[in-house]
């Protein structure tokens, strides 16, 4: 069987290029469409041929007027076409990635030649775009796991602590206020020997759902383990904070959960340490202080919050619950 001509094999694969799924479209330097194939007629949403003889221009006029072929974000199609101006034709080589109003995905490749005329080289690539965005979800959502304490939905102690660090580089550096708060669930214990796990799960999940009702959206609130929780509060001094804290434990004693049992209801302990002077603490100091503060709280009888004072404050045993 006698093989086909160098001359026919390339029309042969030059036909089979041209019928392909990748768009192809040539234009002359002045940027009129010499060619384009029926798929690139189709990612561009207008009919197969209706764009030779005419400019690059009215092909985005059609794109923008019916709603077809690449998002367009732009207020008018002045500014679109400015926008397209501004790249088109910037370098010899160029490769980049257009969105479709359809939620189709297309790499474009820009080849300009010495004479000045433009082949595009379009492919469909959103089947790899969905790939990527999965992956890329994927890893936000490891991230907010390793970040959040999963039963809760609140940050986790590795997170709340690197908060801690932040906002005390803050505090430090703008000399503002800043306070710590140690909390911690009266008689947990009891909750999960009387009522089970689940019952405790569900005591945790109220407690969180009712500090971010009654803190603001600049406090940062952290589960560190168990039933102990803390609280950064941000531009606020000692006294502002036993307020805001005292009086929720006020409100907390007119809620129960009929979840865990009819007419449950349960108290928290709290402490308190203030940066006021944020060239002389540290992280440790903040905590530590908060937590001597917190075992005071319960040492006095629990269902209270009390401010760390050094010269008050006796060092805490290493179990105060």
């Amino acid at each position: 069987m006698q093989q086909p001509s160098a001359a026919s094999l390339s029309k042969i694969l030059l036909r089979d290029a041209v019928d392909s799924d990748n768009g192809i479209a040539v234009l002359d330097a002045n940027n009129i469409f010499l060619f384009h194939n029926r798929a690139f007629a189709c990612m561009f949403g207008f009919p197969d041929g209706a764009m030779l003889g005419k400019h690059y221009d009215d092909m985005m006029a059609w794109a923008y007027t019916h709603r077809s072929g690449p998002l367009i974000e732009a207020a008018s199609l002045d500014e679109w076409l400015a926008h397209v101006h501004s790249r088109q034709r910037s370098v010899r080589f160029r490769s980049f990635e257009v969105d479709l109003i359809d939620g189709r995905w297309l790499l474009l490749n820009e080849q300009v030649h010495t004479g000045g005329e433009m082949v595009v080289l379009c492919t469909d690539i959103s089947k790899q775009k969905k790939v990527e965005f999965e992956l890329k979800q994927a890893h936000a959502d490891l991230q907010r796991l390793a970040l959040t304490d999963e039963l809760t939905g609140m940050p986790n102690r590795r997170h709340f602590f690197q908060q801690l660090d932040t906002e005390l580089a803050r505090a430090r550096r703008y000399r503002h206020p800043m306070c710590l708060a140690m909390l911690d669930l009266d008689h947990f214990k009891r909750v999960n020997d009387r009522h089970g796990h689940p019952a405790g799960d569900a005591v945790l999940r109220h407690f969180a759902a009712f500090m971010r009702q009654h803190l603001r959206a600049v406090d940062m609130i952290g589960r560190l383990g168990g039933e102990e929780f803390a609280i950064l509060l941000p531009e606020t001094g000692v006294e502002e904070a036993l307020f805001v804290l005292r009086r929720m434990v006020e409100q907390l004693a007119r809620q129960t959960v009929d979840a865990v049992a009819p007419g449950f209801a349960y108290t928290f302990s709290g402490g308190v340490a203030a940066a006021d002077d944020a060239n002389s603490v540290d992280c440790k100091w903040l905590l530590a202080g908060a937590d001597q503060a917190l075992y005071q709280a319960k040492s006095g009888g629990r269902n209270r919050v009390n401010a760390y004072l050094p010269d008050a404050n006796a060092p805490a045993p290493a179990d105060a619950a």
